[in-house]
């Protein structure tokens, strides 16, 4: 049962068992290409053998026997009754020859005065080497492919007195064997040999097939242990990176909770260092109150309470709906939000700092705009502050104008100090420059710093304004453009 249960957990889809199937279909087919090619081989070596240790040890044997029996009549010749025995006995030789199953052709070649003769009977190699009375009549059944044959093995077979052997389609010999009388050659003994290999061939056959089943089964099982080892590994590999994957996500959590934690106390600090600013007004203007400026202290405080009462929305909401910030019911005057700014925000935070200087340059033909007051002081205001603080110590002239030509309107706040780092005007992937990102500042010592220059941008873009930042030659410039 628990051998089961562990097969039963590897996954064996459809294309593992075609992936299987395919590769024993390969196997096979190889195993017969080298099946064919091996027997192929093996009988050609078989049949090298043949000849040499049996073919032509054959072919010599009955050669001495005939060459035995005419030498015995021709040393003891007018003998009738040893002519008929040796007849006989050469027709018997012969007989024995033809009746194997391997030989197809037996005869006797004799070549005399550039003449060959083909004698297949004992009463005519008798007539011929005893009574030298030549055969009327020739007609063995492939005497052309003999004598060619025997023209290939003359020399061999005379001069040099050498068994010859042909090989025919590569199974049948054709096999030439000196034949001498009183030491001298005087012709060939033929024969025409086709081996029977084909039970050779069937057993070997059979063999190979039965080495590749076994080959096939090993190789299948091999397979399959394979699978089942990477089906582990891959298996424990998946449990790993199970684990690995959750461990990511709790840290991701973990960080994007950090990261909202802190987006949240900069939100939060920003919120309270203008609230505490403003505050501080309010408080100031209260307690110079009287009744000559009881109106303009009022509506100053008004104002300033809505600002307060609008940084803290944008506190508690991350990302406020479009009705609230653009809206036909708004009808702001940019040129008034800005003188307001300058007179009672930005010149009562540095009041004592005599290296500032403010100046306005607003146009009268500036339209009203359809956003909310407090959103464009938060534009603004961070703004300004970013051209005080990062000059500071230096003798700055800070320019705000509001610009009409033709169809452009922008609003642009520009100062003669050291300018921007190069670095914070590129575009980052987003296509955003890196001064307008969260955090992107040069006052790195600080860690709730750029965070101005990122609500001015988030607002711009609510707005459907859009913002850059620009270096001068002497100093730098916000370029806000509204149409």
């Amino acid at each position: 049962m628990n051998l089961f249960k562990k097969f039963h957990g590897y996954h064996f889809e459809v294309y593992h068992f075609i992936i299987l199937i395919i590769i024993v279909i390969v196997s096979q087919v190889l195993l017969s290409y080298l099946n064919l090619s091996s027997t192929e081989d093996l009988l050609n070596k078989t049949m090298e053998i043949y000849k040499l240790e049996t073919a032509e040890r054959q072919s010599d044997f009955i050669t001495s026997s005939i060459e035995l029996l005419i030498q015995n009549d021709i040393e003891n010749p007018y003998v009738e009754r040893n002519e008929i025995q040796t007849i006989e006995s050469i027709d018997y030789l012969i007989y024995q020859q033809l009746l194997q199953r391997n030989v197809e052709d037996f005869s006797l070649i004799f070549y005399e005065n550039s003449k060959i003769l083909i004698i297949n009977s004992g009463k005519e190699i008798y007539n011929y080497l005893i009574k030298d009375i030549e055969p009327k009549e020739q007609n063995p059944s492939n005497s052309s492919k003999v004598v060619k044959y025997f023209a290939k093995g003359i020399v061999d077979v005379f001069k040099n007195e050498n068994i010859k052997s042909f090989i025919e389609n590569n199974k049948t010999f054709h096999v030439f064997v000196p034949f001498s009388i009183k030491g001298e050659v005087v012709g060939a003994v033929y024969q025409k040999i086709t081996p029977d290999v084909e039970n050779m061939a069937s057993i070997i056959s059979s063999s190979f097939n039965y080495t590749g089943a076994w080959i096939s089964a090993i190789i299948l099982f091999g397979l399959l242990m394979v699978f089942i080892l990477t089906n582990y590994v891959v298996t424990e590999r998946d449990a790993a990176q199970s684990e690995l994957f959750n461990q990511k996500e709790k840290q991701l959590t973990q960080l994007i909770e950090a990261r909202k934690e802190a987006s949240f106390a900069r939100r939060i600090y920003h919120a309270h260092h203008k609230a505490e600013k403003v505050v501080g007004f309010i408080k100031n203007d209260l307690i110079n109150i009287s009744s000559n400026n009881l109106k303009e202290i009022t509506d100053k405080v008004k104002r300033y309470a809505n600002f307060i009462g609008r940084v803290i929305y944008d506190m508690k909401t991350y990302n406020p709906p479009v009705q609230v910030i653009r809206n036909t019911q708004f009808k702001t005057n940019i040129n008034e939000v800005i003188s307001f700014l300058v007179k009672n925000v930005i010149k009562r935070t540095y009041k004592n700092d005599d290296l500032i200087k403010i100046k306005c340059n607003l146009s009268e033909k500036f339209p009203i705009q359809n956003v909310n007051e407090y959103v464009v002081w938060e534009i603004l205001e961070p703004l300004i502050q970013n051209s005080i603080v990062h000059n500071k110590d230096l003798e700055i002239t800070i320019l705000i104008e509001t610009i009409v030509q033709d169809e452009n309107i922008s609003i642009e706040i520009s100062d003669n100090g050291k300018g921007f780092e190069p670095y914070l005007l590129q575009l980052d992937e987003q296509n955003i420059q890196k001064l307008f990102k969260e955090r992107g500042s040069t006052k790195n010592e600080e860690i709730n710093s750029g965070y101005g220059c990122y609500i001015a941008y988030e607002n711009c873009r609510r707005c459907g304004w859009k913002i850059d930042a620009v270096n001068l030659n002497n100093g730098a410039k916000f370029i806000i453009k509204i149409k």
